[in-house]
């Protein structure tokens, strides 16, 4: 199976969730409610197990993986309310869900292993991924290597048999079934390698835009005989398509299009790229977006009234922040100081639980609605306009974090920070040119700025909670945002181009040591004043 180019709302833009983290809560919900989707049934048992080298081994409870699991078990969807209360809720409905840390070989920090078993007694389990902004991937199922992303309806075939088992008839004999149903067949098998008494597993992945009739589950089940069949609904906002075929995946091949096309502005080039990638009418892409951009006002909006509770150890200060301002006490700094005030306002909601977007990344939300929503202020956008210009804003945003997607992460147990608050600034440096009336040119060089000032910038939450420093570098990144988007549309030419710097993004990336990429293992977290607040919430935690 080939994995699809990025999409904006799949993997930029979104998801819409409850914090703290896209990639430590939002994917592991995806994760189980696909793997709920697989177990079959109720669930009786679900032993999770994480890497002891790995991202989730230390953060898992801090930034609320075990709550996103348990959500996700029991079906919800990563922006369900009751997600903050998900692992009372499991206990309640008598599913035996258990966390252990584990020594094996693992190829990504973000990996995680289920074991599920349903009240039939049928054992499931699971490898999967969380591979950065909310995007997953399933990589085994029963042992079997296969792909699943979340994007699509499948039908997964799941079989143990004898050495005589051979999958090509199982293959052939689904084939016939769906003859003429727009289906991509997959079929993984993995053998006993000779030894006598122990039985071979195989499983069949079938991708479908849309769901199989009962009629045709109950033909393959009667084909199949013992195995056991699934039909799994998408977790993913957008489909996936084996007919897809965007026009670019570079700034540079987006550029030389904008140009073919007489100039047009960063936003038209996204919503053709993403109409492409999702199938979908480009006015429904704008509309798409329209909704998210209220997601995010509403999000500015409730974090201004502080009233709810941080879940880490800070205190809600959006609100006292923005009385100082309208007091005008603070330092004259133009958009810059409703900006700094509302990206704290997201980013205090997000660390309470609250309803976000991730943009990239919830570790990363404050930075482009901040952006977008002070910047639609300051240039005076009439109100009937502004729904409509925030959408445009965030589609040029979402295309440079596609650029950025497919050519390295948004994953800070990858990269590090520069790959969540240095996109979300890259991101919203594009997306304040193109609100500015900037060329696509123009915003490509402010977000090649903006991330050429955020290489090397570390992940190391204190207490693993997404607060200090994380809070901070969200109006860090704002600053940096509309700093380049002025030096880029008036004259600077002090950058290289985007795609170079995304790619040294990536290598500088991997270059930063583990203890510095979200494992609670160095820089802020390890200082004295860091040690000390890790001891006092997990204190505080453990004893709740």
């Amino acid at each position: 199976m080939t994995k699809l180019p990025s999409s904006i709302f799949n993997e930029v833009i979104g998801p819409v969730m409850i914090g703290p983290s896209s990639s430590h809560t939002a994917a592991p919900s995806r994760i189980g409610n696909l793997a709920g989707q697989l177990s079959g049934g109720t669930l009786s048992r679900v032993t999770v197990t994480f890497e002891e080298n790995g991202s989730f081994a230390t953060t898992y409870r801090g930034q609320k993986s075990d709550q996103g699991l348990a959500a996700g078990l029991m079906g919800m969807s990563p922006h369900d309310p009751r997600l903050s209360d998900a692992l009372s809720i499991i206990e309640q409905s008598g599913i035996a869900l258990t966390f252990e840390v584990k020594s094996f070989e693992a190829d990504h920090p973000n990996v995680v292993y289920l074991d599920m078993v349903n009240q039939q007694g049928e054992l499931v389990t699971v490898k999967a991924l969380s591979t950065g902004g909310g995007r997953i991937e399933f990589n085994e199922i029963n042992g079997c290597p296969v792909y699943l992303a979340g994007d699509y309806y499948e039908l997964v075939v799941m079989f143990e048999g004898d050495r005589s088992f051979l999958l090509e008839q199982q293959l052939s004999k689904i084939c016939r079934v769906l003859t003429g149903a727009g289906v991509t067949l997959h079929g993984s098998f993995v053998s006993d390698n000779g030894k006598a008494g122990v039985e071979s597993r195989a499983v069949i992945v079938v991708h479908m835009r849309e769901q199989l009739s009962q009629e045709r589950m109950d033909s393959i089940q009667v084909l199949c005989g013992k195995a056991l069949l699934r039909n799994l609904v998408p977790v993913m906002p957008v489909m996936a398509s084996e007919q897809c075929e965007v026009p670019y995946t570079r700034a540079e091949k987006m550029l030389e299009w904008c140009s073919q096309q007489g100039d047009v502005p960063l936003w038209q080039a996204a919503v053709k790229y993403e109409s492409a990638r999702a199938n979908l009418d480009e006015r429904n892409v704008i509309e798409m977006m329209r909704e998210i951009a209220e997601v995010m006002e509403s999000a500015i909006a409730t974090g201004l009234t502080g009233d709810f509770f941080m879940r880490g150890f800070l205190t809600p200060s959006a609100g006292k922040l923005h009385a100082a301002l309208n007091q005008q006490k603070f330092i004259p700094t133009g958009m810059l100081d409703m900006a700094t005030v509302m990206a704290v306002a997201v980013m205090e909601l997000n660390s309470s639980m609250g309803r976000v977007v991730a943009a990239p990344t919830a570790g990363s939300c404050g930075v482009l609605p901040a952006a977008v929503f002070s910047a639609l202020d300051a240039l005076g956008v009439p109100s009937e306009e502004r729904g409509e210009r925030a959408a445009k804003a965030l589609l040029s945003a979402g295309l440079v974090g596609v650029f950025i997607s497919e050519q390295s992460t948004f994953a800070t147990e990858v990269c590090g920070c520069q790959a969540e608050c240095g996109s979300a600034a890259s991101m919203a440096a594009a997306a304040l040119v193109d609100m500015a009336g900037g060329s696509a040119l123009d915003a490509c060089n402010a977000a090649a700025l903006a991330m050429q000032n955020s290489l090397g910038l570390t992940c190391d939450p204190v207490a693993e909670q997404v607060e200090i420093p994380c809070i901070g570098r969200n109006v860090g990144a704002v600053s940096n945002a509309v700093s380049s988007a002025n030096l880029a549309m008036f004259g600077f030419k002090g950058n290289l181009p985007l795609d170079d710097v995304i790619s040294a993004m990536w290598e500088v990336g991997h270059t930063l040591p583990d203890t510095l990429r979200c494992t609670g293992k160095g820089g802020l977290c390890t200082t004295p004043s860091g040690k000390r607040i890790k001891k006092e919430v997990d204190s505080i935690r453990f004893a709740s």
